[in-house]
Parts: C-alpha cells; structure tokens; sequence
C-alpha cells in the first residue's frame, strides 16, 4: 500500500465476485474505492501485476481449505498488502490458521454490500498496525543482534589487548570512526578475522 494511496481511491481488487456484486459495489460504495473484479476460482495465484495495481485483495468464496490459504499466504509475502477473505462457510474452522498465515480479515457469512467499506477501512487500519509492530519488531531484534556482535567484539578485544570494556568499546568505536562505518560492521568484520589476531 502506497502512501498515495491513502488520498486517492483504494483500488479493491476482488477475487470471484459475480458480475452483479461487483457493479452493485461499485454503484453503491462511495468514490472511495474503486473495484476490479478477477475470477480465479480454481486457483489461488493471482498474476504479479493484478496485486501491484492494487491497494487490498478481497476474496469471496464458498468456502477455502488449507492449500488455497497457504496459496494465499505466498501471495501476502509477495505483495505486502491487506487481505481479506469472505467465505459463506467455515466447516474446517480454518479462520485461525488464515490469521497466522498472514490474510488480515477472515470473515465467515458475512458478505453485505453495505458493510464492505466499514470492514475494508478496518482491515487496511489492522494491516497498517500489524505493519508498524513488525517493523518495530524487526528493529527491536536488528538493535539486539547488533548489541550481541558488539559485545563479543568487546570481549575479544578485552582478552587478546587486555582492555577494559571502556577502553575496547573506544576502540571499536574509534576504529568504525576513521573505516566510517557502523560499529557493528567493524565488530562483525574483528570477529571475523579474530583467528589471526595476535
């Protein structure tokens, strides 16, 4: 999702919605959004270019098994985009497993014209939401590796140079100065050649 789209109209592109259904949306439903329909009922793929064209992917189906929300999946790992999937029955009780797998709305008997735009606007929000905790969460874990190899490097430079941790952390960070490089890099780069130090 671009962050031009969030002034412009949502490209919905909906996936096995009858004809009617899809004119009905788009007669009925606000200059919000504007609908693409695709049907691609045998199959879950969907062609690169149908999901870069678009901001969310709206599924309706009679009901979906576990291979075509693994097919889903994969498309969510490509496109990086919301999901949402309108099935008129659950007998596997599969809405768990689609939530894990990433799809953002998992709606059972549930397909009204009506409150479509309500449940897009809050499946784009809980995407943008799980988006920004990923991403901090992937920060979190990028900043703790980087304290792990800095801390080793510290630890070498203590027991070959005979530092304390002050003077090794100096030297890391004087060394990552004049090289101009992140710490962590020059700490990764010491313990990569830690062999050959004397």
């Amino acid at each position: 999702m671009t962050p031009e789209s969030i002034n412009s109209p949502l490209n919905v592109l909906v996936v096995n919605a009858d004809s009617g259904s899809l004119a009905l949306m788009q007669q009925t439903l606000d200059d919000k959004y504007v609908f693409q329909g695709v049907n691609n009922d045998a199959n879950g793929e969907l062609p690169v270019a149908f999901l870069q064209a678009s901001d969310i992917l709206l599924i309706r189906r009679e009901t979906v098994d576990l291979p075509y929300l693994e097919q889903v999946k994969q498309m969510i790992e490509a496109a990086k985009m919301p999901v949402m999937i309108f099935v008129d029955d659950d007998p596997d009780r599969l809405a768990p497993v689609a939530i894990r797998y990433g799809i953002t709305s998992f709606i059972v008997a549930g397909f009204e014209i009506h409150r479509v735009p309500t449940l897009i606007e809050v499946t784009v929000e809980r995407f943008k939401l799980h988006d920004a905790l990923r991403s901090e969460l992937m920060k979190s874990q990028e900043e703790l590796a980087a304290r792990k190899v800095i801390e080793r490097a510290k630890g070498l430079l203590m027991d070959r140079k005979q530092l304390n941790e002050q003077e090794a952390y100096r030297s890391l960070r004087e060394l990552a100065m004049r090289q101009s490089k992140p710490i962590r890099e020059v700490a990764e780069t010491l313990l990569l050649y830690s062999d050959i130090l004397p």
